[in-house]
């Protein structure tokens, strides 16, 4: 019968269950003392009214037996041991015995199942040790030999059936102690990944902002200054500040439709954008190897002279390790328009089983840093954290001539 959050319900309810045990119990017993008579033909030493009354009360007893086992359990070895006295029948007690001695073995407990596990089996014993010297019908006469049997062999039943439920119930809660560490884990696992890909995100946001941004206003310092002798040097400028702007900007915009990649399409812009990028999207900038040759001609409109060298064999190279030589290029040219001064720039590539990507100036250095954007200083630690990150090694410096080089090697076969 299921209830009506859709679970099943028992059909009879433990209480239901014990009450209609012990009247049963009780009406067995009731009907086995009508028919009491005293052993062995002796006259009666009690009416089988008392006989029948104790048997009916042996099964009434039964029905706490659950919450009140130990003491269940004392009361009907009291009332079996009053009706040996009286000398009086206990075969109609035989059922009460083994539900209560059961129930005391199951339901009871740790003190009370470390009695039964000596009681019972010393109960075994002692009777046959008794029955091997000859006593058989002095047992007989003073003992219920067939009542005590009985509760012994249900209390050692009743103990094997409660340390396997114990078992049971030991193995369930290791596998759900289990399933929750998985599940811990798995979340710190996910949480991680959320964290170092925000991390990356950072990292490239860092690195969109300070090149272009410096850029942008190396630039428009340079068309303030000729504006009023070059008009056309001061609007050829301005269109380079425009053009690294909307560069600048398509780059934040693909970065931020990867942050808020979980919300509506018709919430992720302006009016017309489009979110291209679907729940769990990895972001993948669009910038490699083969844009360093467009960067190099930017910071050359924006006054720095670049000289790109490639040597080595052609060939495919990640996307992560590209961005990476890309950002090391950008961000090493952006501190030498920054900080050096008048100065040339040169970018050497070497392709082998390693990325050899050295950028050098012969500038003023990087600790001369007059006139600079504020807001520089962490490109290089974001540097090193990519190159590692790959497996590679970066060192930045002065030239001992003057100037600062920059040296980065990334492996190509990685495992």
């Amino acid at each position: 019968m299921a209830g009506g959050n859709g679970q099943a319900r028992p059909v009879i309810s433990g209480r239901v269950l014990d009450a209609g045990i012990a009247l049963g119990v009780a009406l067995l017993g009731l009907a086995g003392g009508l028919g009491t008579a005293t052993k062995g033909g002796h006259a009666p030493i009690v009416s089988s009214a008392v006989t029948t009354a104790a048997l009916v009360v042996m099964g009434l007893l039964l029905f706490p037996r659950r919450r009140f086992p130990g003491t269940v359990l004392a009361l009907v070895a009291a009332l079996v041991a009053t009706l040996v006295v009286l000398r009086a029948s206990v075969e109609g007690a035989f059922v009460a015995v083994l539900i209560a001695s059961y129930s005391a073995a199951v339901h009871g407990g740790r003190r009370m199942a470390r009695m039964l596990l000596i009681t019972a089996p010393a109960a075994f014993f002692g009777l046959g040790v008794l029955a091997a010297l000859g006593a058989d019908e002095w047992i007989a006469a003073h003992f219920p030999v067939r009542t005590l049997i009985a509760a012994a062999g249900a209390g050692l039943v009743g103990l094997v059936i409660r340390y396997q439920f114990a078992a049971r119930a030991e193995h369930i809660a290791a596998l759900a102690e289990r399933t929750e560490l998985i599940a811990a884990q798995q979340d710190e696992r996910a949480r991680r990944a959320t964290l170092a890909e925000r991390l990356r995100i950072a990292r490239e946001l860092h690195d969109i902002v300070a090149h272009h941004l410096t850029v942008v206003v190396i630039q428009a310092q340079g068309a303030q200054r000729v504006a009023d002798k070059d008009l056309t040097r001061a609007r050829a400028a301005m269109a380079d500040v425009e053009r690294t702007g909307r560069t600048a900007l398509e780059e934040m915009r693909h970065l931020l439709g990867l942050l808020r990649s979980g919300e509506p399409a018709d919430e992720a812009g302006d009016a017309g954008e489009t979110n291209t990028f679907a729940p769990g999207a990895t972001y993948v900038p669009p910038v490699g190897l083969d844009n360093i040759d467009d960067l190099a001609e930017g910071m050359r409109s924006a006054g720095l002279p670049v000289t790109v060298v490639c040597r080595g064999e052609p060939r495919d190279v990640p996307e992560d390790v590209g961005l990476t030589v890309y950002r090391i290029v950008q961000e090493s040219l952006t501190n030498v328009l920054k900080h050096a001064g008048p100065a040339t720039a040169t970018v050497e590539l070497d392709v082998a089983a390693e990325l050899g990507v050295t950028v050098t100036d012969d500038g003023r250095g990087a600790s001369a840093a007059a006139g600079a954007v504020p807001g520089a200083g962490r490109g290089t630690t974001g540097l090193r954290e990519r190159v590692a990150a790959l497996g590679g090694k970066l060192s930045t410096g002065p030239r001992p001539g003057g100037g600062y080089r920059v040296h980065a090697t990334i492996p190509l076969e990685r495992a």
